[in-house]
């Protein structure tokens, strides 16, 4: 048999292309020189069309291009935290917002909070670290994530949880076991070899100067001033801001908060700083309030009067009371609340007083609409009862009229009227004669009597009527 080649003289057989090289099958199978695929001659291989992918292969891309290293999948303990964080069941968990809407739960605030963090970690604790920074990082997404399923909360607010909850176990972490330390008390979450490894670093000369140096820097103060104090207490300051606003109605000012912290029960101030900061925003504030009022005449002991004044308190305060660190001196946590990580903290309570002065002035034109609005139904529905009154009044004399017209038709048409004879003028002595029929000749009738009146619809009386008594 004849060797195939790319054109065939067979008329059963379909001719092959002229660019196609295969080798003729009728030969019997070709024989590779090597086992490894890379020896098979390239003429010999099977054509690979651009853009085509063979069932179960993953396509790579080019070596040159941009794309050719894929991105690198998210580590498993990301992945485990979406997870978590996209969980169906965590939105029938207790809910944490800043404005605690609709009994949601909220750092400072609510002390449940913070007492699940201090549980969660001392429950999974178990490690000789001290501070913060020793404990490993498996351990920290072991506790985040139990926080996690433990509380809901909206996308946006996630950094700023993030951020609390960071802080807060920090706090306890630190503060714990620093206090079980100084009072030689061994605590239940740590075993006995670990508490005797963080007893050893306590011990340490590094330790102890640390320890030195931060006791001095909490006493420390300006020149010319005493130490920091304020009589909160253990509470915090968020806690003591919640509460001014349940009794009050409405949130106190800077300085009003800050005078309520830092305030003994006697009502003297425990700091000086903070005596001096309170007192300069108050009297720029009233200076600012007496040259002119902000919302005009007439508005000065109105709610926008009382609200306008909070504000610029709250302005001042924050624009004097700003540190060398990027805080706001004498308000604590306060300052904290709905804080961006990336916006320095002045800048986010600039913010949120902007939007609660817009707020505010919203409700107040609200107010103003909606007593608008009742004003404007208290007249119309007076012009209602007027109208009414009116109609009334109408709808009596249409009655009366129609009454009279009824009345008027009930009376026979027909009636005839009372027929008195006329007569001639005659004397004063002799009595009047009647009036002679047209078809009569005149004659004189003398009558001593009045004729009687008839009434009637019958012409055959009338005739009998006028023969009896005038003859005619």
């Amino acid at each position: 048999m004849a060797c195939s080649t790319g054109t065939s003289n067979d008329p059963r057989r379909r001719p092959r292309p002229s660019g196609l090289q295969l080798p003729d099958m009728r030969q019997g199978r070709p024989r590779m020189t090597s086992s490894g695929p890379a020896a098979m001659d390239p003429s010999s291989a099977p054509p690979v069309f651009p853009g085509v992918v063979p069932p179960g292969a993953v396509p790579h891309a080019p070596t040159g291009s941009s794309s050719a290293v894929p991105a690198a999948p998210a580590p498993y303990v990301r992945r485990t935290e979406d997870a978590l964080l996209r969980a169906p069941s965590r939105r029938n968990q207790q809910h944490l917002h800043p404005l605690r809407l609709n009994g949601a739960l909220w750092f400072g605030v609510d002390p449940e909070v913070h007492a699940f963090i201090r549980e969660t970690w001392q429950a999974n604790f178990w490690g000789p670290w001290a501070i913060w920074t020793n404990v490993p990082p498996d351990k920290r997404d072991q506790w985040w994530h139990s926080f996690i399923q433990h509380y809901y909360w909206d996308d946006q607010f996630h950094d700023e949880i993030f951020l609390k909850w960071k802080k807060q176990t920090q706090v306890t972490v630190c503060g714990r076991i620093s206090q079980k330390r100084r009072d030689n008390k061994h605590p239940a979450y740590i075993n006995d070899t670990d508490w005797a490894v963080v007893c050893q670093k306590y011990s340490t000369p590094a330790a102890k100067k640390k320890s030195q140096s931060a006791a001095t820097s909490r006493k420390s103060a300006p020149r010319g001033k005493t130490m920091y104090k304020h009589g909160a207490g253990p509470r915090c300051f968020v806690n003591i801001e919640h509460r001014i606003t349940i009794e009050d109605g409405e949130p106190p000012s800077y300085t009003a908060l800050a005078r309520k912290i830092h305030t003994g029960k006697d009502g003297s101030f425990l700091d000086e700083r903070t005596e001096e900061l309170v007192l300069e925003v108050e009297q720029a504030v009233e200076e600012m309030l007496q040259e002119e009022s902000p919302l005009g005449e007439g508005q000065t002991d109105s709610t926008a009067a009382t609200n306008s004044k909070r504000f610029l308190l709250n302005q001042e305060y924050i624009k004097r009371g700003q540190t060398k660190k990027g805080t706001v001196y004498g308000l604590g946590s306060v300052q904290y609340k709905n804080s961006c990580p990336s916006v320095p903290i002045p800048v986010s309570l600039q913010r949120n007083l902007d939007v609660d002065m817009r707020m505010t002035g919203f409700e107040t034109n609200i107010s103003e609409v909606k007593e608008d609005i009742n004003t404007f139904k208290t007249e119309l529905n007076t012009f209602k009862t007027e109208v009414k009154d009116g109609m009334s009044a109408s709808q009596a004399t249409l009655n009366i009229i129609l009454q009279t017209l009824q009345s008027q038709a009930s009376t026979p048409a027909s009636t005839a009227q009372p027929f008195q004879p006329q007569a001639q003028s005659q004397p004063q002595s002799q009595p009047q004669a009647p009036v002679q029929s047209q078809h009569q000749p005149q004659a004189q009738v003398q009558s001593t009597a009045h004729p009687r009146l008839l009434t009637t619809s019958n012409h055959s009386e009338l005739d009998r009527w006028c023969q009896k008594e005038l003859g005619i």
